[in-house]
């Protein structure tokens, strides 16, 4: 059982891996679907100009957005840009639309070239890190690209093709109903990312691009037969189930959050039958009467498949969404009659978005929750499997408490659980998400806390109760007071004045020690001296984690320190969170312009007086 519990993790894994190259892009993927299903020859409003833009965006646009979000997943701008460029080489080298090649060709690319930068950190000489990037680049996405285009499109392409032969001559046969066998348990089981865009996508687009629609778009997000059996359970079920269901089927149904549908059968297991059947039956239908859609409807709400709907389809998938509800009521009412329904109140919260009146999460609050956070919570992170549907839920449910605490400002996002971003502070999970949300990014610093119910405003109680102790006015530190100046300083070499200067910041509170060794590697990337006598050593692109809240520290250095061949007589270490970073560079930048200032601040016998010049930072 352990196995088999480890298996179906990494499916569930490797399906949020695949779901984060494509959800961030899924506006992209509906403004396609409609211009697809308004304007090809059997859309609702043929044009054949504005048709010209639906071929080049599904074969070259869509499949180099998931490119390089992939790429981007992993190593940032520049993974980003050699994922795109590599996944050029499959569409080119393909006849089919390159889903499948762009998730292969983004990662692989991003994830070598990141090795790359990682053995070449520290080895470049100062001056040559902009060519060496370059070319390091240039030359490893362009042999992947030819790699693409002669070898690893042709076989992405060979497979869909046997994929697609196989899926039609299913259809041809009537057997497609045969895959709601396979398609209902791997539902529930939340392996449904891992098929949506692993298997089921590939087939879909290729299809679609032959014949302008195709029914294996409806294989999944068709909520017709969930639906269905979560009606039979609010009309015969017992307990919670039976108060609950209804608005399940609100949310499933009109926001598409098919997660909702899940615990329900996990909690009676016998009603994956009635939604088999619902699903069969739906499929059958679809082949017989020539149904289908023109893209993936994520979420698969009610309203995003008729937006899929081409008008050649609109009756045949109204037929078989309305027959897959239908049957799978009738058997689901047939089944909580004969066999009926469990006896004590089943735990509803698996999927994070129980609508009952279950008690919320066991509060936790002591005086350890908080500590991993070093300074105030700015940037919370809601996660789910996939990081749509019930985390963004979640999210909004979370943003809104906050607004009525009185901490709108804080950044609240929602994210799958194997994507945390490095920079958040508190990480909200399931209890069953919380190792993969742990293993996905640094803990250090950040505070994860497990919800039952991503819906119930009481579940983020212990979140509010962090907040208003981290956050609370005595947390808020000014960016510069006297204790953050230092006169008369001493120092050896350059060095010694950047770690003077990012100890001050370390000692009183606002960044970790770490972010002294990133202004030191800022300095060898590029000289943090600006002119006028003046240095401002700060962090680099990945050191806002290391920042718990802006502050400035203050080196007056009369006899001056060496900055390859310049003098500075004074250096002014800045730590920016969130991006504030730039703001205090541009505005010391300005004051120090005035030379000026830099003679007054060089000479002064107090700190009151530096104080007074900057001010205004």
């Amino acid at each position: 059982m352990g196995k088999d519990t480890k298996v179906l993790d990494k499916i569930r894994k490797f399906g949020g891996y695949m779901s984060g190259m494509v959800m961030p892009n899924l506006g992209a993927f509906v403004g396609w679907g409609l211009l697809a299903a308004l304007f090809i020859p059997t859309g609702w409003m043929p044009n054949e100009k504005l048709n010209e833009m639906v071929g080049p965006i599904l074969n070259y646009l869509l499949p180099l957005l998931i490119g390089y979000t992939a790429g981007y997943n992993i190593h940032g701008q520049r993974g980003g840009v050699i994922g795109a460029f590599t996944t050029m080489g499959v569409i080119v080298g393909s006849d089919v639309t390159m889903f499948s090649g762009a998730m292969i060709m983004g990662p692989l690319s991003s994830w070598l070239l990141k090795k790359i930068d990682t053995a070449l950190d520290g080895k470049v000489k100062p001056g040559f890190e902009m060519f060496v990037n370059n070319f390091s680049l240039g030359i490893l996405g362009f042999a992947l690209a030819i790699a693409g285009y002669f070898i690893i499109g042709p076989i992405v392409n060979a497979i869909i093709v046997v994929l697609t032969t196989g899926i039609k001559f299913l259809i041809s046969k009537k057997l497609i109903p045969l895959l709601a066998v396979f398609m209902s348990p791997a539902q529930v089981l939340f392996l449904n990312n891992a098929v949506n865009h692993g298997i089921i996508s590939p087939i879909a687009y290729a299809q679609a691009q032959e014949a302008g629609k195709s029914l294996m778009f409806l294989l999944d997000s068709n909520c017709g037969p969930s639906l269905g059996t979560l009606c039979a359970i609010a009309l015969f079920g017992k307990g919670k189930a039976k108060e609950t269901a209804p608005m399940a089927m609100f949310i499933a149904g009109i926001a598409g959050i098919g997660e909702v549908y899940f615990p329900f059968v996990l909690a009676n297991p016998v009603m994956i039958v009635a939604t088999m059947g619902g699903m069969a039956t739906s499929l059958f239908l679809l082949v017989v009467l020539g149904g289908g859609l023109v893209g993936m409807p994520s979420p698969g709400s009610l309203i995003n498949i008729a937006l899929m709907t081409p008008k050649d389809a609109a009756l045949a998938n109204l037929i078989a969404i309305a027959a897959g509800f239908a049957v799978a009521l009738l058997i689901g009412i047939f089944l909580l009659k004969t066999i009926g329904s469990p006896e004590g109140d089943a735990d509803l919260s698996v999927a994070g978005v129980d609508m009952g009146n279950s008690a919320s999460a066991t509060k936790t609050t002591n005086s350890t929750l908080g500590s991993a956070i070093k300074g105030a919570v700015n940037y919370i992170v809601v996660a789910c499997d996939s990081g749509m549907g019930s985390s963004a839920m979640g999210a909004s449910v979370l943003k809104n408490r906050l607004r009525k605490e009185g901490f709108e400002d804080i950044k609240v996002v929602n994210s799958a659980a194997g994507q945390i971003d490095p920079a958040a502070d508190m990480v909200i999970t399931l209890e069953g998400l919380m190792e993969r949300a742990k293993k996905s990014v640094d803990p250090s610093g950040k505070e994860f806390l497990v919800v039952q119910n991503f819906l119930k405003e009481a579940d983020y109680d212990d979140a509010v109760a962090i907040i208003r102790k981290k956050n609370g006015a005595e947390d808020i530190k000014p960016i510069l007071t006297e204790d953050n100046i230092r006169l008369n300083v001493k120092v050896k070499d350059k060095e010694d004045a950047i770690r003077q200067a990012g100890q001050i910041l370390v000692d009183n509170g606002y960044t970790t020690v770490q972010y002294i060794d990133d202004m030191q590697e800022r300095e060898k990337r590029f000289s943090v001296y600006i002119g006028n006598h003046l240095a401002i050593p700060h962090g680099i692109e990945t050191s806002d984690k290391e920042i718990y809240s802006s502050g400035l520290s203050v080196l007056q250095v009369p006899e001056g320190v060496d900055f390859d061949g310049e003098t500075a007589y004074m250096v002014i270490g800045i730590a920016g969170k969130d991006g504030t970073h730039l703001n205090m560079l541009s505005t010391i930048a300005l004051i120090c312009a005035d030379e000026e200032n830099i003679e007054k601040m060089r000479c002064a016998e107090n700190k009151e007086d530096i104080m007074e010049i900057l001010k205004k930072i």
